[in-house]
């Protein structure tokens, strides 16, 4: 985040493409709402990169971990060249001193509930081919299900529906892309290419 005069300043900053805006964990030092282009949101879980969220024009995101001080829950970065209003999070903790405690009572509250649901979340589809995407990331937990110690004829039969399964996603996902203009649904969740490596 580029520096200002003081830790109460709101900037707009651009970030270009590919840019990592921060770390899944990091301390919330901003939160973060998008003037123009596109960020993805993403977890780590298992050793894999899991996609969220693609966030919007006018949306607000980070506003959680910036608030209440916590570890962020996911990684955010630049699908597109973006342009940010960032949003010190002392300014916003500044806020919730002087807020009303009932309002303040209330803000912890739906926080607390909102981290909660985003510790399991499963990133919800918009489109079609978030919809093949989510189905393909199944067939990985189905898959690493299988690598466990299990009775051989159950592993083979599961196995190989596993990989008929997986293949017609594939070529489900291919059309998909491919004819991309018959959706006019925006994608939720940004696409694993598209993540950082």
């Amino acid at each position: 985040m580029a520096s200002g005069p003081d830790d109460h300043t709101i900037e707009i900053v651009a970030f270009p493409k590919g840019s990592v805006l921060f770390k899944q964990g990091d301390k919330g030092e901003a939160a973060y709402i998008l003037n123009s282009g596109t960020v993805g949101l993403y977890r780590e879980s298992l050793g894999r990169r899991v996609p969220l969220a693609s966030v919007r024009r006018g949306e607000m995101f980070g506003e959680m971990a910036a608030t209440d001080g916590s570890p962020r829950l996911a990684s955010a970065f630049a699908i597109e060249d973006s342009v940010l209003m960032v949003i010190p999070a002392a300014a916003m903790r500044d806020k919730m001193r002087t807020a009303d405690p009932f309002v303040k009572a209330m803000i912890d509250m739906l926080s607390g509930n909102l981290r909660r649901v985003h510790e399991t979340h499963t990133p919800k589809s918009r489109s079609l081919l978030d919809g093949v995407n989510a189905l393909l990331r199944q067939c990985d937990v189905i898959g690493r299900f299988l690598q466990a110690n299990l009775p051989q004829e159950f592993k083979a039969e599961l196995s190989l529906r596993l990989k008929t399964l997986g293949s017609l996603l594939k070529e489900m996902r291919r059309i998909a892309m491919t004819h991309r203009e018959q959706d006019r649904r925006d994608d939720a969740v940004p696409h694993e290419a598209d993540l950082p490596h």
